[in-house]
């Protein structure tokens, strides 16, 4: 049998797995050994030794074991490479073979399968396994199975085929320290499938990029986004490719993908145009952070800024939709500290938002004006005049009473930063601020002990600055009585 296997496999053209039948020879040729020694052993006893010692039954056992193993295995192996079998040998036996002999039938159907279909099914054998036992995926890495799955992953085939072979090396990946795995995947799967004709074939290859990305974050350490391009099926691959990495934000800046992304998000298309605005996220989540990427990328200058700045607040003002609303917020938030004082036509709407009767919105536009006032901002003096014009503070106010408990925080912390300035406190405790503070405060500071310091130094402003006015009332009235009571006195004399 093995003979035959052999002149098989040398005189046909056709690459074949070789792995299982290197192995299994190896193995014999121990068996054979064992069987060897056995036959040796018996020859040299004599024949008294021979008749009479119970040893020789247990070794006949032996003998009869190895033999009978040698050939339960050479018929595997040889049925494993003969074209008729090829495809059905994955999982018949799966109970009753080792797990290497198991993701050998499975590897071997994948480069050698009968049909594609059969080489598709194996890719999944083999994801299913790893999902069952982490062993897998040593075995599977050591017997080579990640050539294979590449080879398949290059191949001009169908794309089920090439997602089905990519999902088994994103479960490998983890065994792969040095990233080699991925790196190479990433960038056949990038170049070669989406330049697939079919809008449906494209669409599948990025959201399978997209969900490789997210599951492998060091990816975004490598430049992938000029492979991608700025396809429009591709927008949740580049959202995710977007997330934490600088390098691939500031190359979407580079190529005028904020304009790009602008433009999307005006054509009004839900998924995509939500997609955009979580790549804006990112981008600005990058800016946000890397002082020396946010002065580089949302310059006052930049024409891509400003429009990508217009449509996030066309988003806030006349969309009545929370998820894209909120992510619309997040981004301004962000870019609080790129705002110069002139531009207040930002502040507006987001004070608009404290009244929306969505709880989400209105918190999240709670905590993007809490950044324009906050300490670490050079211009806080500035946007809260503008928060102020805007009527911020009744609309603060009814949210602190009738909001939501989770947006009690961040509605005392802009309160508290709006009391900051002093031209404020006069607006603030005519609406109420000082008793709203010292009534709800308590209650939020239990849970929120940082705010506790804040709160009450904010109350102490307050109060100290409703005293110096009534002083000064009180001085104002005495001195107006004073002179009534002069002009009197001259009148009458």
């Amino acid at each position: 049998m093995l003979n035959d296997l052999i002149c098989f496999i040398t005189s046909g053209s056709t690459s074949y797995y070789l792995r299982p039948l290197n192995c299994m020879v190896a193995k014999l040729l121990d068996y054979f050994m064992a069987a060897q020694y056995i036959v040796r052993n018996q020859k040299h006893q004599n024949l008294f030794c021979r008749l009479f010692t119970s040893r020789v039954a247990t070794d006949f056992q032996k003998l009869f074991h190895v033999l009978d193993a040698s050939i339960t295995d050479m018929e595997w192996v040889v049925s494993l490479y003969e074209p008729q079998n090829r495809g059905r040998s994955c999982w018949k036996t799966a109970n009753s073979v080792s797990p290497t002999v198991l993701v050998w039938s499975c590897v071997a159907n994948i480069e050698m399968g009968s049909s594609l279909d059969d080489r598709i099914e194996a890719c999944d054998r083999l994801a299913s396994l790893v999902r069952h036992k982490d062993e897998y995926k040593y075995i599977i890495v050591e017997e080579g199975g990640v050539d294979s799955l590449m080879k398949l992953l290059k191949e001009n085939c169908s794309l089920v085929a090439h997602i089905a072979a990519a999902n088994t090396l994103c479960l490998l990946a983890n065994e792969d320290s040095e990233g080699t795995i991925m790196k190479e995947m990433i960038s056949t799967f990038i170049k070669s499938l989406l330049k697939k004709s079919l809008m449906r074939d494209q669409m599948q290859a990025a959201d399978l990029v997209a969900s490789i990305a997210e599951r492998n974050p060091e990816l975004k350490q490598h430049n992938l986004i000029q492979d991608i391009g700025t396809h429009p099926f591709c927008s949740k691959a580049l959202w995710k490719l977007a997330q934490g990495s600088v390098s691939n934000c500031r190359t979407l800046t580079e190529t005028k993908g904020m304009l790009y992304l602008a433009e999307l998000i005006a054509k009004k298309r839900d998924d995509l145009r939500y997609n955009c605005i979580m790549i804006i996220r990112e981008i600005t989540a990058i800016a946000e952070s890397n002082n020396e990427f946010r002065h580089w990328a949302f310059t006052r200058s930049s024409q891509a800024a400003k429009a990508v700045v217009d449509e996030l607040l066309g988003v806030i003002k006349e969309l009545d939709d929370t998820k894209l609303r909120v992510a619309a917020i997040k981004s301004i938030d962000s870019l609080a500290r790129s705002f110069s004082a002139k531009q207040s036509g930002v502040i507006g709407p987001l004070v608009a938002q404290l009244g929306n009767t969505d709880q989400d919105v209105a918190t999240e536009a709670a905590i993007a004006l809490k950044k324009f006032v906050s300490t670490d901002n050079y211009l806080r003096s500035e946007h809260s005049k503008s928060i102020i014009e805007f009527q911020g503070v009744p609309l603060l106010m009814k949210l602190l009473i009738s909001g939501d408990k989770k947006t009690h925080p961040h509605v005392l912390a802009l309160i508290c930063y709006l009391a900051h300035h002093d031209s404020n406190r006069n607006v603030l405790i005519k609406a109420g601020a000082l008793t709203a503070l010292q009534t709800i405060a308590p209650r939020v500071n239990t849970e929120y002990k940082e705010l506790e310091t804040f709160v009450l130094r904010t109350i102490s402003k307050l109060q100290s600055y409703l005293l110096r006015s009534n002083n000064k009332q009180r001085v104002q009235q005495a001195s107006y009585s004073l002179l009534q009571n002069r002009a009197q006195h001259l009148l009458t004399q």
